[in-house]
Protein backbone atom coordinates (compact mmCIF):
# COMPACT_ATOMS: atom_id res chain seq x y z
CA UNK A 1 0.00 0.00 0.00
CA UNK A 2 1.15 3.46 -0.71
CA UNK A 3 0.33 5.27 2.20
CA UNK A 4 1.32 8.78 2.31
CA UNK A 5 4.17 9.96 3.82
CA UNK A 6 5.05 12.46 6.34
CA UNK A 7 6.29 15.73 4.49
CA UNK A 8 10.19 16.07 4.57
CA UNK A 9 9.81 19.25 4.59
CA UNK A 10 9.28 19.62 8.43
CA UNK A 11 12.67 17.67 9.06
CA UNK A 12 13.38 16.19 12.30
CA UNK A 13 10.99 19.08 13.94
CA UNK A 14 7.81 19.68 14.90
CA UNK A 15 6.99 18.35 18.63
CA UNK A 16 4.58 20.88 20.58
CA UNK A 17 5.67 20.71 24.33
CA UNK A 18 2.00 20.31 26.44
CA UNK A 19 1.54 20.76 30.09
CA UNK A 20 3.57 18.25 32.71
CA UNK A 21 6.18 17.18 30.19
CA UNK A 22 3.40 15.77 27.34
CA UNK A 23 4.16 16.60 23.62
CA UNK A 24 1.84 16.95 20.59
CA UNK A 25 3.73 15.58 17.44
CA UNK A 26 2.46 15.45 13.95
CA UNK A 27 1.68 12.15 11.97
CA UNK A 28 0.35 11.52 8.66
CA UNK A 29 -2.57 9.44 8.28
CA UNK A 30 -4.07 8.04 5.00
CA UNK A 31 -6.40 5.60 4.09
CA UNK A 32 -6.07 3.31 1.07
CA UNK A 33 -8.97 1.05 -0.52
CA UNK A 34 -9.84 0.91 3.09
CA UNK A 35 -6.62 0.39 4.62
CA UNK A 36 -5.15 3.18 7.25
CA UNK A 37 -1.75 3.96 7.95
CA UNK A 38 0.14 6.18 10.20
CA UNK A 39 3.69 7.24 9.84
CA UNK A 40 5.75 10.08 11.77
CA UNK A 41 9.27 11.30 10.87
CA UNK A 42 12.26 9.76 12.80
CA UNK A 43 15.71 11.02 12.60
CA UNK A 44 18.34 9.36 13.95
CA UNK A 45 22.16 10.53 14.47
CA UNK A 46 21.13 14.16 13.08
CA UNK A 47 20.01 11.95 9.53
CA UNK A 48 16.75 12.25 7.95
CA UNK A 49 13.56 12.67 8.36
CA UNK A 50 12.72 8.86 7.61
CA UNK A 51 9.04 8.00 7.58
CA UNK A 52 8.09 5.44 10.24
CA UNK A 53 4.95 3.63 10.84
CA UNK A 54 3.33 3.91 14.43
CA UNK A 55 3.28 0.27 14.84
CA UNK A 56 1.77 -0.41 18.79
CA UNK A 57 1.64 -4.01 17.36
CA UNK A 58 5.54 -4.53 16.94
CA UNK A 59 6.98 -5.21 20.21
CA UNK A 60 10.55 -3.75 19.47
CA UNK A 61 11.29 -0.79 17.00
CA UNK A 62 12.48 -2.12 13.59
CA UNK A 63 14.50 -0.08 10.77
CA UNK A 64 15.02 -1.50 7.34
CA UNK A 65 18.73 -3.29 7.20
CA UNK A 66 19.78 -1.15 4.67
CA UNK A 67 19.07 1.93 6.10
CA UNK A 68 20.92 0.56 9.83
CA UNK A 69 24.24 -0.18 7.67
CA UNK A 70 23.78 3.62 5.78
CA UNK A 71 24.26 4.90 9.24
CA UNK A 72 26.50 2.41 10.08
CA UNK A 73 25.17 1.96 13.46
CA UNK A 74 26.86 -0.78 15.34
CA UNK A 75 25.62 -4.12 15.65
CA UNK A 76 24.88 -4.87 19.60
CA UNK A 77 24.85 -8.68 19.22
CA UNK A 78 24.37 -11.65 17.01
CA UNK A 79 21.30 -12.72 14.63
CA UNK A 80 17.89 -13.14 16.02
CA UNK A 81 13.99 -13.67 14.67
CA UNK A 82 11.52 -11.64 14.31
CA UNK A 83 7.74 -12.85 13.96
CA UNK A 84 4.92 -11.55 11.63
CA UNK A 85 1.64 -12.94 10.35
CA UNK A 86 2.33 -16.49 8.92
CA UNK A 87 6.04 -15.84 8.44
CA UNK A 88 9.70 -15.32 11.11
CA UNK A 89 13.08 -13.56 9.09
CA UNK A 90 16.51 -13.07 10.13
CA UNK A 91 17.24 -9.66 12.18
CA UNK A 92 19.68 -8.31 14.44
CA UNK A 93 20.47 -5.73 17.38
CA UNK A 94 21.83 -2.13 16.15
CA UNK A 95 22.65 0.52 18.73
CA UNK A 96 21.30 3.68 18.35
CA UNK A 97 22.65 6.87 20.49
CA UNK A 98 20.58 9.69 18.92
CA UNK A 99 17.36 10.21 18.12
CA UNK A 100 14.00 11.42 17.36
CA UNK A 101 10.32 12.08 16.08
CA UNK A 102 8.74 14.56 14.90
CA UNK A 103 11.18 16.79 16.93
CA UNK A 104 10.68 14.80 20.28
CA UNK A 105 14.13 13.44 21.97
CA UNK A 106 14.27 9.96 22.29
CA UNK A 107 16.20 7.64 24.89
CA UNK A 108 19.41 5.84 23.50
CA UNK A 109 18.35 2.38 22.70
CA UNK A 110 18.72 -0.72 21.04
CA UNK A 111 16.22 -1.20 17.95
CA UNK A 112 15.87 -4.44 15.79
CA UNK A 113 17.47 -3.80 12.33
CA UNK A 114 15.89 -6.47 9.31
CA UNK A 115 15.07 -6.70 5.76
CA UNK A 116 11.78 -5.56 5.45
CA UNK A 117 9.16 -6.39 2.59
CA UNK A 118 8.90 -3.14 0.66
CA UNK A 119 10.43 -1.18 3.50
CA UNK A 120 13.52 1.34 2.49
CA UNK A 121 12.49 2.47 -1.34
CA UNK A 122 11.37 5.21 -2.77
CA UNK A 123 7.46 6.14 -1.12
CA UNK A 124 7.94 3.59 1.55
CA UNK A 125 8.32 4.09 5.20
CA UNK A 126 11.84 2.92 6.71
CA UNK A 127 10.92 1.36 9.67
CA UNK A 128 8.08 0.82 12.57
CA UNK A 129 7.93 3.14 16.18
CA UNK A 130 7.39 0.03 17.92
CA UNK A 131 5.58 -0.36 21.68
CA UNK A 132 8.58 -0.19 23.31
CA UNK A 133 9.21 3.32 22.76
CA UNK A 134 5.14 4.56 22.71
CA UNK A 135 5.02 2.69 26.09
CA UNK A 136 7.46 5.07 27.53
CA UNK A 137 5.57 7.85 27.77
CA UNK A 138 2.88 5.72 30.07
CA UNK A 139 -0.12 7.00 27.63
CA UNK A 140 -0.29 7.93 24.12
CA UNK A 141 -2.67 9.23 21.92
CA UNK A 142 -3.78 9.05 18.22
CA UNK A 143 -6.01 11.56 16.57
CA UNK A 144 -6.84 10.64 13.22
CA UNK A 145 -8.85 14.00 11.99
CA UNK A 146 -6.04 16.43 13.45
CA UNK A 147 -3.01 14.06 12.50
CA UNK A 148 -1.21 14.19 15.52
CA UNK A 149 0.54 11.97 18.36
CA UNK A 150 0.08 12.76 21.72
CA UNK A 151 2.68 12.08 24.29
CA UNK A 152 1.36 11.61 27.97
CA UNK A 153 4.41 12.01 29.76
CA UNK A 154 8.12 12.52 30.14
CA UNK A 155 10.14 9.41 28.47
CA UNK A 156 9.86 6.58 31.71
CA UNK A 157 13.77 4.50 31.97
CA UNK A 158 12.78 1.47 29.17
CA UNK A 159 11.53 -1.35 30.96
CA UNK A 160 14.18 -3.98 32.34
CA UNK A 161 11.75 -6.47 33.63
CA UNK A 162 8.59 -8.46 32.43
CA UNK A 163 5.56 -7.16 33.85
CA UNK A 164 1.97 -7.38 33.53
CA UNK A 165 -1.05 -4.86 33.68
CA UNK A 166 -4.45 -6.41 33.22
CA UNK A 167 -6.72 -3.22 33.12
CA UNK A 168 -7.86 -0.82 33.64
CA UNK A 169 -6.56 -0.67 36.52
CA UNK A 170 -3.97 2.67 38.52
CA UNK A 171 -5.01 6.17 38.12
CA UNK A 172 -6.70 6.90 35.00
CA UNK A 173 -4.49 8.46 31.78
CA UNK A 174 -3.14 12.38 32.25
CA UNK A 175 -5.99 15.05 31.23
CA UNK A 176 -3.84 16.25 28.82
CA UNK A 177 -4.77 13.05 26.45
CA UNK A 178 -8.74 12.95 27.64
CA UNK A 179 -9.28 16.41 26.38
CA UNK A 180 -12.18 17.27 24.33
CA UNK A 181 -14.15 14.51 26.02
CA UNK A 182 -13.43 11.13 28.15
CA UNK A 183 -14.74 8.74 25.69
CA UNK A 184 -15.45 4.57 26.54
CA UNK A 185 -12.92 2.84 28.10
CA UNK A 186 -11.69 -0.79 27.09
CA UNK A 187 -9.77 -3.09 29.29
CA UNK A 188 -6.93 -4.49 27.85
CA UNK A 189 -4.18 -6.77 29.33
CA UNK A 190 -0.37 -5.52 28.59
CA UNK A 191 2.56 -7.30 28.48
CA UNK A 192 5.75 -5.25 29.28
CA UNK A 193 8.58 -6.95 28.12
CA UNK A 194 11.55 -6.51 26.16
CA UNK A 195 11.32 -7.11 22.72
CA UNK A 196 8.05 -8.72 23.47
CA UNK A 197 5.29 -5.27 24.53
CA UNK A 198 1.53 -5.96 23.58
CA UNK A 199 -1.79 -4.69 23.92
CA UNK A 200 -4.19 -7.48 23.89
CA UNK A 201 -8.51 -7.32 23.58
CA UNK A 202 -11.22 -9.78 24.00
CA UNK A 203 -12.97 -9.86 20.85
CA UNK A 204 -16.78 -10.82 20.46
CA UNK A 205 -17.11 -11.94 16.83
CA UNK A 206 -20.83 -13.32 16.42
CA UNK A 207 -20.68 -16.34 18.52
CA UNK A 208 -20.91 -16.10 22.52
CA UNK A 209 -17.07 -16.83 22.91
CA UNK A 210 -14.33 -13.99 22.50
CA UNK A 211 -11.14 -14.43 21.49
CA UNK A 212 -7.65 -12.26 21.87
CA UNK A 213 -6.91 -9.77 19.52
CA UNK A 214 -3.85 -7.70 19.36
CA UNK A 215 -4.13 -3.91 19.29
CA UNK A 216 -2.25 -3.30 15.96
CA UNK A 217 -2.04 0.51 15.03
CA UNK A 218 0.67 -1.17 12.48
CA UNK A 219 -1.93 -3.51 10.65
CA UNK A 220 -3.66 -1.28 8.22
CA UNK A 221 -6.23 -3.78 8.00
CA UNK A 222 -8.10 -5.92 10.84
CA UNK A 223 -7.85 -9.52 10.48
CA UNK A 224 -8.26 -12.81 12.28
CA UNK A 225 -6.89 -16.16 12.36
CA UNK A 226 -8.66 -18.73 9.57
CA UNK A 227 -9.71 -21.12 11.99
CA UNK A 228 -11.78 -18.46 14.01
CA UNK A 229 -13.12 -17.20 10.82
CA UNK A 230 -14.27 -20.93 10.23
CA UNK A 231 -15.53 -21.76 13.62
CA UNK A 232 -17.59 -18.57 13.53
CA UNK A 233 -18.67 -18.76 9.95
CA UNK A 234 -18.31 -15.85 8.86
CA UNK A 235 -19.57 -15.49 5.17
CA UNK A 236 -16.74 -15.10 2.65
CA UNK A 237 -16.39 -13.13 -0.34
CA UNK A 238 -14.28 -13.18 -3.88
CA UNK A 239 -12.37 -10.46 -2.53
CA UNK A 240 -8.86 -10.16 -1.19
CA UNK A 241 -5.88 -6.98 -0.39
CA UNK A 242 -2.22 -7.34 -0.54
CA UNK A 243 -0.58 -6.47 2.89
CA UNK A 244 2.74 -6.58 3.82
CA UNK A 245 4.21 -7.85 7.19
CA UNK A 246 7.63 -7.28 9.18
CA UNK A 247 8.65 -10.87 6.84
CA UNK A 248 6.70 -10.89 4.10
CA UNK A 249 3.79 -10.03 1.39
CA UNK A 250 0.55 -11.64 1.34
CA UNK A 251 -2.30 -11.45 -0.13
CA UNK A 252 -5.39 -11.71 2.89
CA UNK A 253 -9.12 -12.93 1.39
CA UNK A 254 -11.63 -10.76 3.05
CA UNK A 255 -14.56 -12.59 5.16
CA UNK A 256 -17.53 -10.09 6.15
CA UNK A 257 -17.35 -9.81 10.41
CA UNK A 258 -21.17 -10.15 11.02
CA UNK A 259 -21.93 -8.62 14.10
CA UNK A 260 -18.48 -8.17 16.36
CA UNK A 261 -17.42 -6.17 19.51
CA UNK A 262 -15.13 -5.29 22.02
CA UNK A 263 -16.26 -5.61 25.98
CA UNK A 264 -19.07 -2.58 26.22
CA UNK A 265 -18.35 -1.26 22.47
CA UNK A 266 -20.23 -2.73 19.19
CA UNK A 267 -17.82 -2.29 16.28
CA UNK A 268 -19.41 -1.53 12.59
CA UNK A 269 -19.50 -4.91 10.51
CA UNK A 270 -16.90 -4.40 7.88
CA UNK A 271 -15.05 -6.75 5.85
CA UNK A 272 -11.81 -8.31 7.90
CA UNK A 273 -8.73 -10.65 6.62
CA UNK A 274 -8.90 -14.28 7.61
CA UNK A 275 -4.95 -15.06 7.59
CA UNK A 276 -3.11 -18.16 8.83
CA UNK A 277 -1.14 -16.08 11.19
CA UNK A 278 1.40 -18.69 12.06
CA UNK A 279 4.15 -17.48 14.42
CA UNK A 280 2.50 -15.06 16.25
CA UNK A 281 0.05 -17.15 17.37
CA UNK A 282 1.60 -19.66 20.19
CA UNK A 283 0.63 -16.99 22.64
CA UNK A 284 -3.24 -17.12 21.88
CA UNK A 285 -3.48 -14.10 19.62
CA UNK A 286 -5.74 -14.82 16.80
CA UNK A 287 -6.49 -11.53 15.46
CA UNK A 288 -5.53 -8.17 15.32
CA UNK A 289 -7.73 -4.78 15.55
CA UNK A 290 -5.82 -2.56 13.35
CA UNK A 291 -6.24 0.85 12.25
CA UNK A 292 -9.06 0.66 10.13
CA UNK A 293 -11.06 0.02 12.65
CA UNK A 294 -9.67 2.49 15.45
CA UNK A 295 -9.78 5.36 12.85
CA UNK A 296 -13.76 4.90 13.04
CA UNK A 297 -13.45 6.66 16.62
CA UNK A 298 -11.93 9.63 15.48
CA UNK A 299 -9.07 9.30 18.03
CA UNK A 300 -7.63 6.63 20.69
CA UNK A 301 -5.55 6.68 23.48
CA UNK A 302 -3.58 3.50 24.57
CA UNK A 303 -2.77 3.45 27.74
CA UNK A 304 -0.25 1.10 28.70
CA UNK A 305 0.20 2.12 32.63
CA UNK A 306 -3.37 1.81 33.23
CA UNK A 307 -4.31 -1.57 30.96
CA UNK A 308 -6.71 0.51 28.90
CA UNK A 309 -8.05 1.46 25.13
CA UNK A 310 -9.90 4.84 25.32
CA UNK A 311 -12.13 5.11 22.25
CA UNK A 312 -13.02 8.66 21.57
Amino acid sequence: MNFALPPTTAGCGGAVPLADGAQRLPITVSTVDGQTGEMINVCLAGQGPYPFVIDSGAGETVIDAKLANQLHLASTGPATAIEGVGCTADAHSVMVNSWSAAGASLAPQTMTAAHLPDFGIKGQPDGLLGSDVLSRFGAVRIDFGAQTLTLGGPEALAVTSSSEVDGPTGTPPPAVLTTGGAGTTVPLKVNLSTGAFSMTVRVRIKGPSSHNFVIDTGSSQSVTASSVAAAEHLVTTDLAQRQTTVCSIVTVPLVHSGSWSLPGVALRPQLIGSVDLGPISSNGTVGLIGSDVLKQFGWVILDYSGGRLILG
